[in-house]
C-alpha cells in the first residue's frame, strides 16, 4: 500500500491508513531519509492517543509508545543495521 501525503493533509492520510490497516499489527515503512516516515508515524501515534515526546529512533534504534487505550507501539529504525 502506498500512502502519499504532504504536511497539509497528513491527518487525512493517517485516517486512511488506519482504516485500511485495521487488524494489522506490523508495518514496514520504506523511503529515503527525510521522506517523512517518522513524521507519519508520529501522526499515527498522535491519532492513537499517544502523548508526550515522540522522536526518531535513528540512534536509539527502537522507541516504545503507549496509546490512550494501553496498546504498545514500537517504532524501530533499521537504517544502521547491516547484514551479518
Amino acid at each position: 500500500m502506498d500512502v502519499i501525503f504532504s504536511l497539509e493533509n497528513i491527518e487525512e492520510a493517517v485516517i486512511q491508513f488506519l482504516q485500511i490497516s485495521k487488524g494489522q499489527k506490523l508495518f514496514a515503512f520504506h523511503g529515503q531519509m527525510g521522506a517523512g516516515k517518522t513524521t507519519f508515524i508520529q501522526a499515527v501515534c498522535h491519532a492513537k492517543g499517544v502523548t508526550g515526546t515522540m522522536g526518531s529512533p535513528t540512534f536509539s534504534i527502537i522507541n516504545e509508545y503507549k496509546t490512550h487505550w494501553g496498546e504498545i507501539i514500537f517504532h524501530i529504525d533499521l537504517y544502521r543495521l547491516q547484514n551479518e
